[in-house]
């Protein structure tokens, strides 16, 4: 459903037939344009006002009113309204997707006056989403994931609600055994002065990470919605700061996302209000919990290859035609075999794709080694002072999440592009600290004695901690120890798209670097997108930045 100009009532009526409708489609998609966040909130009120003419009548008679057709209708508006105005925050010029019913009911809303809105109604006109020629019958829509981490779960679930049948291949004994095994995780938006690709996709990708974790995770075990402090430290992040019109002209709006953190914070600090921290394994085991998906452990596969379509030909006059398909194989074995393949792998994800390749090329993806250290609360000194949400700017510190063992502590992590294997290491606990130390000195000095950091004097200055105080030789440390691979490009975008060099049906959802919990869903949502051939989430030169054709592949 195409509205030039958003019209809040009719969205809300579609929506209630839909819901009514026993045979509706899986999905109701509806694209609106919008001038400004004004214009929505304008839209918002409106739509209040004509709901109000079903609102039953004030009284004796409202009981018997409510049961009616007119009151029910009131009742089932009202609440849908609710459920949008709920979302109508931070929407600052660009795209955003609001989502609703589990995902069923989507509202994409162009905010603003880009050339790109208009021609994006012209492609997707009011009536059925039309699939590509290449998507298939519905019956020969197969897919097989290979990695099990928040890129290939979000995938998976991604392509699973849109009626795919998909097998999730993962080396591992349980989902979320790589770096998606972090025991936590914090998300918030990028910032920059021009409101650069990066910024504006970490915005769509929080957006869609908070309603994915509101729909599946329990909030306060999960996941909190904290906010999170972050330090523009000197030296060590980038150039810090919000557009200028983030202060002016759209202040109100930006508030929602950022804006600069409230004394007695430090003066180079600022609030992401929607940000927040969250247990990734919880989530990637949410997202892999749907009927349209099966999972299998301890697969390593090596080498994929492609079955070109071909005819029965056994029989006299048998030209049954069989699909083209992709087996993924371990050793020779053939593990899974579907018509299409998405490779979210992490660092064993360029391999894969060089196997199935024509010239051997694959994409610049490159491990990164991180190490987080942690703690239980109950250990921690009497008084130790400890911040009111996560802080991020050089590592993270983020406090009181729920583990096995009792609530916990955890800093990090380090960004280790040399060693590439997961092994908790002492020198990385002296690293880990000395971020701790630049992000919050009082907290660094207290957890000193468990890093096997020597105990300054009392009254010493905090100042001597943020300058890095060395270990002992052999100290003795207490803090424990977390270690995965993640990976990267050279240009820090992840690697989204069909494979370049390759057959058709071979797809990659990987190399998220550090921010894979603020990407990867969104770029499931993309890779789906455009096999069912619906509006993309974001701007398509966003989407185009992270496309897998972009590098020149070498063998």
């Amino acid at each position: 459903m195409a509205q030039g100009d958003l019209n809040l009532p009719a969205f809300l009526a579609t929506w209630h037939a839909w819901t009514l409708d026993p045979q509706r489609p899986t999905h109701l998609h509806v694209l609106a344009l919008s001038h400004n966040a004004a214009s929505v909130h304008a839209a918002c009120r409106v739509a209040r006002t004509t709901i109000a003419a079903y609102a039953p009548p004030i009284g004796l008679a409202s009981a018997i009113a409510t049961h009616s057709s007119s009151g029910q209708a009131f009742h089932a508006l009202a609440d849908l309204l609710q459920q949008v105005t709920d979302q109508c925050w931070g929407l600052l010029p660009g795209m955003h997707r609001l989502r609703f019913a589990h995902g069923h009911v989507t509202l994409t809303l162009c905010v603003g006056d880009s050339p790109e809105y208009a021609a994006l109604m012209r492609q997707h006109p009011t009536g059925p989403c039309l699939p590509p020629a290449d998507l298939g019958s519905e019956t020969a829509r197969t897919v097989t994931v290979i990695g099990s981490g928040i890129s290939g779960a979000g995938t998976a679930r991604a392509l699973a609600e849109r009626g795919w049948q998909v097998t999730v291949l993962d080396a591992g004994s349980t989902p979320a055994a790589g770096a998606s095994g972090v025991p936590v995780g914090v998300i918030a938006p990028h910032t920059s002065h021009d409101d650069s690709t990066v910024s504006r996709l970490t915005r769509a990708g929080v957006r869609l990470m908070r309603h994915t974790l509101q729909t599946w995770l329990n909030e306060g075990n999960d996941w909190v919605s904290t906010g999170v402090l972050e330090r523009r430290l000197p030296g060590k992040t980038r150039r810090g700061g919000v557009p200028l019109s983030w202060l002016n002209e759209l202040a109100e709006v930006a508030q929602d996302w950022t804006h600069k953190a409230p004394h007695p914070a430090p003066d180079d600090a600022y609030w992401h209000a929607k940000g927040a921290w969250l247990r990734p394994a919880q989530l990637v085991r949410a997202l892999l919990d749907h009927p349209n998906i099966r999972w299998q452990g301890h697969a390593k596969p090596d080498a994929l290859k492609y079955v070109a379509s071909h005819s029965n030909g056994t029989a006299l006059g048998d030209e049954t035609p069989f699909p083209a398909t992709w087996q993924v194989l371990q050793a020779g074995t053939v593990l899974a075999e579907a018509c299409r393949v998405v490779i979210a792998a992490g660092p064993g994800s360029a391999a894969l794709v060089a196997s199935a390749t024509t010239d051997g090329s694959s994409p610049l993806i490159n491990p990164v080694r991180g190490q987080i250290s942690w703690g239980l609360m109950a250990d921690l000194p009497h008084g130790t002072p400890l911040p009111a949400s996560p802080v991020n700017g050089n590592g993270a510190f983020v406090h009181s999440v729920s583990t096995d063992e009792g609530p916990a502590w955890f800093v990090g992590s380090t960004f280790d592009r040399l060693n590439d294997q997961p092994d908790v290491l002492a020198d990385d606990h002296q690293e880990n600290h000395s971020r701790l130390a630049a992000l919050l000195p009082d907290t660094a000095h207290v957890l000193a004695p468990l890093f096997g950091v020597p105990n300054t004097a009392q009254g010493e200055p905090t100042h001597a901690v943020a300058n890095g105080l060395k270990t002992a030789p052999d100290a003795p440390y207490t803090v424990r120890g977390w270690a995965g691979i993640r990976c990267g490009t050279p240009d820090r975008f992840p690697v989204v798209g069909a494979v370049p060099h390759a057959p058709e049906g071979l797809w990659i959802n990987a190399a998220m670097g550090s921010r894979g919990l603020t990407l990867a869903l969104l770029c499931g949502e993309i890779l789906a997108a455009r096999w069912q051939g619906e509006p993309l989430p974001v701007e398509a030169k966003m989407a185009k930045a992270m496309d897998a054709a972009r590098f020149t592949f070498k063998p």
